[in-house]
């Protein structure tokens, strides 16, 4: 073996790839741990979340002492813990009766894994939406390609809600 070739070895072009497969095995297991339904909610409360923060009137707020919107690190902040609000509030309101979301929910494995990936991947399209510009410049053009742009952004608000329309819920063994 040759140890020449050992240390002159660049990881520089796999580190996408080693983030895209560390992803993929969070997603799994946080899908697994979550359940279906827990993972619907978060993708409802991960809308909900994006249009309040994204949209809301920061500059009408003088009484606060905003003149203008805050940096993108409060704004990510406020996304997320409006997230965990809805998460804690979806499943005791009228929506998640009339979706029937208590509990985790049964789904295959491979339905958790697909809608975590979706969930996970919404949340890292809205954050990157909030980042300056100069740093978003500086993203990996992997990270750009799959995150950055109108086109990825709307597939990342697309494909969830799709993925919970055809995704079919399991009940005592048999799908619905």
């Amino acid at each position: 073996m040759n140890l020449l070739a050992i240390t002159n070895f660049s990881w520089s072009g796999y580190w996408d790839w080693i983030i895209v497969l560390v992803f993929l095995a969070v997603a799994f297991i946080y899908g697994l741990s979550m359940g279906r339904h827990r993972l619907v909610i978060l993708i409802l409360g991960t809308y909900f979340s994006f249009v309040l923060t994204k949209f809301f009137p920061w500059s009408q707020m003088t009484f606060s002492g905003l003149k203008e919107s805050p940096g993108s690190t409060i704004q990510i902040f406020i996304f997320l813990a409006i997230i965990l609000a809805f998460y804690f509030l979806i499943p005791h309101s009228a929506l998640g009766s009339v979706m029937r979301l208590r509990g985790r929910g049964r789904s295959s494995w491979w339905q958790s894994l697909v809608l975590s990936v979706l969930q996970v991947g919404l949340i890292l399209a809205v954050i990157v939406s909030f980042l300056p510009a100069k740093i978003v410049d500086n993203l990996s053009v992997f990270t750009k390609t799959v995150f950055v742009g109108a086109i990825a952004q709307f597939l990342w608000l697309l494909l969830p809600i799709v993925a919970i329309m055809f995704l079919r819920r399991k009940r005592h063994g048999i799908e619905e």
